[in-house]
């Protein structure tokens, strides 16, 4: 058939190559290096301005990556398939684009394999494919994947896999002449020339191959569309080369004449978040946007036209915006298309390539969703028998379209089946659009495919779920729908959490089995009316459609609820009087709190935990918003409980709030006022040591806080000291689950890494007790044992709760002084010496010099300005007053603590707080500066050696910081998510706020007035700066005195990883 729409028809700077298949690609670069040298291939725009990459130099840097593959792998022997050659990289495009060109060049296959995939994943694919070679970029993120997967590889491979290291944009095009290759040998067009794989959502990814025949086809797209692109260019910026989406490009250049525009070739590369695309689009002057529609919903949203009045001009200057990967929401396409934005869907499937027609000049006027096929393929649709107007989708092999897989016939002509369902416009034929896929993959809006009949299979092995259906086309992750075996009323809250609490480990083993994008987060458990059964099939088994029709309604919910939701338990008082609300407030309490303190107490002393107070804040705003008062509740801050911890307090604050006034924050003033105050309060009547000739004939250490991580660790460390006799582990009864302190110590060993058999060491003795009772709350005899035989004291027990203020934390500093007086009253010759772990926090807001002293800090404004800042100061100032009867304590502040053995890190810390945000978010955010975080079980020897140390202050932090942005972006890729400005993540973490579902919580929200206070360092120029908190600490005598620290290695991916997976072994992520 003759072409439709000629490319490069008015250029003069490109003429088409022979479009008969006479060349294969690589011989079309050729081509163009003779014939059309100056036409432009790629452009891309740095600090020195815009780049333009002309074919000529291209194609010699193709055979610049030919020669380096050919020196690098031995030639095929005549008549053999041509080896495949793997590419597992970070890189730029362009160097991505040129090695895929050199290896085809030179003869080869070339695999590009997503990153994203697991090592197992990847070791399955390089066996599958029984690639012998593998080339990875030099980031430790890839280094680390592929060490893991080759690794794995090396006990059943009879072949190993060579690991070569992936070439620079320096190295290709750098300066100098090059040779060029001879001319190819001529290979038949149904050689294989380049492997791509799926998802991997139904298990492991599979290979597909492409042959020369297919790129040919791929290439000719253009010419059967409406549009000539030579000469356009396409902003490429948001499409990785390992994927259909960039590796088409290749054949699309090459027979068009298009002009491609990318990142500029650094290292590490460009991480694409949405605004950076945008910019980098208009800065390169794209007339074409390529991107999946995550992208065009962030370019597309309304806060950030008001923000930049200049955003939507820009939009519309495109002439079209193409979206591919996924199904686009029709709130953000109404949108663009109501504000004359020209937008364009392409479809296909790897087995496919696209098989829409390519760019037509005008969009349907049907609706922009809808799209008409490519004139080169032979779709047949196939009527689905029980829902009318669906078609399933197969595509004939023709002369001009050869699908990669062909599994069916039709008609006695060769086909594939693709599973796909469409539909048709109900009143003009020729219109199609995407209904979703017959074996029910779920298409999510980043592209990202879920398969949830494996997933739903796991998930029905659980006796308490009868029926299952899995939801998420078009949103960012999935959820589930399930039919409990004994059905209940879902606004039932209370049974429904008790239901979800009693299935979650099903979830998890699924959420085990799935590739991070296919998790299922606690709150997209949606529990299934028993007024609104589900309709089945004669095998019983869920009409999936028409069921998620019928929960159209509460699927939706449920995704909003994750943003915002309002708590409707308690009536509200009729008016806010002291009374109505001081009764309102205990009526609230006594919902989340089995015994609710009295009016003057202060209720996290009392054991509300940030859930309960979470809880109590709703409760209180709900009762707000349905009042007659005209109160803005999202100008509230979100911990004005914390603020008013106790009933009296909060009462009143509710009071004044519905009055219309403004109630007071607790200023800096009074806030520090209120330190030294404690302090006074805490540095009188110290006991005076009175020495005796007894000095203990055995080393024995007496330790707080032994089940935590940190905790853990120091113990271990401990025990394996051969000049440690005995450690006595002090630790608070478990109120909450009534554990007895073995099992406890046992279950945070193996948490952090650590053999639980350590708790059988003859050193060792635990204790339950509490600082602040008689005798410690122990028995007359154990406290008279701790009291002879304890040499040194380390305390590092203490509540990490940053919202909570200073009063509420009294209890520890209390808890302390008691300790120095036991300190003190030693039945030695001196007094027991006192290790105290205080935290970096305390230092946070220095701003003296480029580093915090190794020294008492005097100012109690340098804190973070939270409880547990503010606590650990006055804590440290108790203790140097201390210090002048008798005794030297030693303080240590240890900065961010990143993970034990196995990647045990507390949930409740700020960095984990932010990865959780970022699945529920569905973004992460962009962070300047470095971070000097230390190992856990690094930090916790470093603590033992500087127990005898003569020097009073220490600080804990890595010598050789790592940039923030290796630590994001790793995250990035686990999880599939973008990096986003921290402007954008702080306004959507402010957004949770104002609402927040507790069985929705978002630890982030919890620490919102943290990431608040930090943004300026975030957004900070200077990339030296420690990452959100600005300072560092100095560490010259802390390493003096710890050998440990000084030989310490870097953070490197792997780290990084181990973190994931323990937070998903303990259900804090999905």
């Amino acid at each position: 058939m003759a072409f439709p729409t000629l490319q490069g028809v008015s250029s003069s700077t490109f003429r088409p190559p022979p479009l008969d298949g006479s060349l294969t690609l690589p011989e079309v670069f050729d081509f163009h290096a003779a014939n059309n040298p100056g036409h432009p291939l790629f452009r891309y725009e740095d600090h020195d301005g815009l780049h333009t990459i002309v074919w000529s130099s291209a194609v010699e840097a193709f055979h610049a990556a030919a020669q380096l593959v050919q020196g690098d792998v031995p030639s095929d022997a005549k008549g053999s398939s041509p080896k495949v050659i793997s590419i597992l990289a970070a890189t730029d495009s362009i160097t991505y684009f040129t090695l895929i060109a050199g290896i085809m060049r030179a003869g080869f296959q070339a695999f590009p394999i997503s990153p994203r995939n697991s090592a197992v994943a990847i070791a399955h694919l390089l066996k599958s494919t029984s690639s012998a070679y593998l080339y990875v970029s030099s980031d430790p993120a890839m280094q680390g994947l592929a060490r893991s997967a080759l690794d794995m590889m090396a006990s059943e491979s009879k072949v190993p896999v060579m690991q070569l290291t992936m070439p620079t944009f320096s190295t290709l095009f750098g300066s100098g002449t090059r040779n060029h290759l001879p001319p190819m040998e001529k290979v038949d067009r149904d050689q294989p020339a380049i492997i791509l794989h799926s998802s991997g959502s139904t298990a492991f990814p599979k290979p597909i191959k492409f042959t020369y025949r297919t790129l040919l086809q791929s290439g000719l797209l253009p010419y059967y569309g409406e549009t000539d692109i030579c000469g356009e260019t396409l902003s490429s910026h948001a499409v990785p080369m390992f994927h259909l989406m960039g590796v088409v490009q290749l054949p699309w250049t090459a027979y068009s004449g298009l002009t491609i525009a990318v990142f500029p070739p650094t290292l590490p590369p460009t991480i694409p978040t949405p605004d950076k695309v945008f910019a980098a689009a208009l800065a390169t002057n794209c007339s074409l946007v390529f991107c999946v529609p995550v992208f065009l919903e962030v370019f597309s949203l309304v806060e950030s036209w008001a923000r930049d009045p200049a955003r939507l001009p820009a939009l519309q200057g495109f002439k079209t915006l193409i979206f591919a990967g996924g199904p686009l929401q029709p709130s953000v396409g109404d949108m663009l298309v109501e504000n004359n934005v020209n937008i364009v869907p392409l479809y296909g499937l790897t087995e496919t390539g696209t098989v829409t027609l390519f760019l037509p000049k005008q969009p349907p006027k049907e609706g922009w969703d809808y799209f008409r096929f490519s004139p080169h393929c032979s779709p047949v649709c196939v009527p689905l028998e029980d829902q009318e107007g669906v078609y399933h989708l197969v595509m004939k092999e023709t002369p001009t379209h050869t699908p990669t897989v062909l599994n069916t016939t039709v008609d006695g002509v060769k086909a594939l089946n693709t599973n796909d369902l469409l539909v048709r416009h109900p009143t003009n034929p020729e219109l199609w659009k995407v209904f979703g896929r017959q074996d029910d993959q779920i298409m999510h809006s980043t592209g990202e495919k879920t398969n949830p009949v494996p997933l739903e299979a796991i998930l029905m092995k659980d006796t308490r779920i009868t029926n299952v259906v899995m939801f998420g086309r078009g949103k960012f992750h999935a959820g589930a729908l399930v039919v409990p075996d004994q059905p209940f009323e879902p606004s039932d809250l209370t049974h429904l959490a008790e239901y979800r609490n009693a299935i979650w480990p099903t979830i998890e083993q699924a959420n085990n089995f799935a590739p991070s994008h296919s998790r299922i987060f606690k709150e997209m458990i949606i529990v299934a009316n028993p007024k609104k059964p589900f309709e089945l099939t004669a095998k019983g088994t869920p009409r999936r459609h028409v069921v998620l029709d019928a929960y159209a309604g509460e699927i939706e919910a449920a995704y909003d609820a994750v943003e915002q939701s309002s708590q409707v338990h308690l009536q509200p008082p009729s008016t806010f009087t002291p009374e109505a609300t001081l009764l309102f407030i205990r009526r609230a309490l006594a919902e989340v709190m089995p015994k609710v303190p009295a009016d003057g107490d202060d209720i996290f002393q009392h054991g509300c935990d940030s859930l309960q107070a979470t809880w109590l804040r709703n409760t209180i705003l709900h009762a707000i918003r349905v009042s007659a008062l005209k109160v803005n509740t999202r100008t509230l801050p979100y911990n004005f409980v914390y603020s008013n911890p106790t009933i009296r307090k909060l009462a009143d604050y509710v009071v004044r709030v519905s009055q219309g006034a403004q109630p007071s924050v607790e200023g800096a003033h009074e806030r520090a006022a209120a330190m030294k105050a404690m302090v006074q309060k805490y540095t009188s009547d110290f006991p005076r040591h009175m020495p005796s000739n007894k000095a203990p004939s055995r080393n024995c250490v007496l330790m707080t806080g032994t089940t935590g991580v940190l905790g853990s660790f120091i113990l271990k460390s401990l025990l394996e000291t051969p000049n440690i006799d005995l450690v006595f582990g002090l630790n608070r009864p478990d109120a909450k689950n009534n554990r007895n302190i073995r099992d406890r110590q046992i279950s945070s060993f193996e948490n952090a890494g650590i053999n639980g058999s350590l708790i059988d060491s003859p050193k060792l003795r635990l204790v339950e007790g509490d600082l602040n009772a008689q005798n410690f709350g122990l028995s007359l005899e154990v406290h008279e044992e701790i009291r002879v035989k304890t040499t040194t004291i380390i305390h590092n027990a203490w509540q990490v709760e940053f919202n909570r203020l200073l009063s509420s934390m009294e209890p520890l500093v209390r808890g302390t002084r008691r300790l120095i007086d036991f300190a003190l009253i030693a039945p030695h010759p001196s007094p027991r010496q006192l290790v105290f772990i205080s935290s970096s926090s305390v230092v946070l807001n220095w701003s003296g010099s480029s580093t915090t002293p190794e020294g008492p800090v005097t100012d109690p404004g340098v804190t973070m300005g939270s409880g547990y800042s503010d606590s650990k100061w006055v804590t440290e100032r108790v203790l140097d007053a201390a210090a002048g009867y008798g005794f030297s304590p030693i303080v240590i502040r240890p900065g961010q603590l990143c993970g034990g053995i196995g990647g045990a890190w507390k949930t409740n810390e700020w960095f984990p707080a932010l990865v959780r945000s970022g699945q529920i978010l569905g973004y992460l955010p962009d962070i300047s500066g470095v971070v000097s975080w230390f190992r856990t079980s690094t930090a916790a020897t470093a603590v033992v050696e500087l127990m005898d140390s003569k020097e009073r202050y220490f600080q804990i932090a890595h010598p050789s910081p790592i940039p923030m942005s290796l630590v994001l972006q790793t995250l990035s890729t686990i999880f599939g998510i973008p990096i986003v400005p921290y402007a954008k993540w702080l306004s959507a973490l402010e957004a949770a706020a104002s609402g927040g579902n507790p069985g929705t919580d978002n630890p982030a929200v919890h620490l919102l007035e943290f990431f608040a206070s930090r943004k300026k360092n975030a957004e900070a120029a200077d990339s030296s700066i420690e990452a959100l908190f600005g300072t560092s600490l100095a560490t010259t005598l802390t390493a003096a005195s710890a050998p440990s620290l000084g030989s310490a290695t870097k953070i490197g991916p792997e780290d990084i990883e181990s973190w994931v997976v323990y937070w998903r072994k303990i259900g804090f992520l999905a």
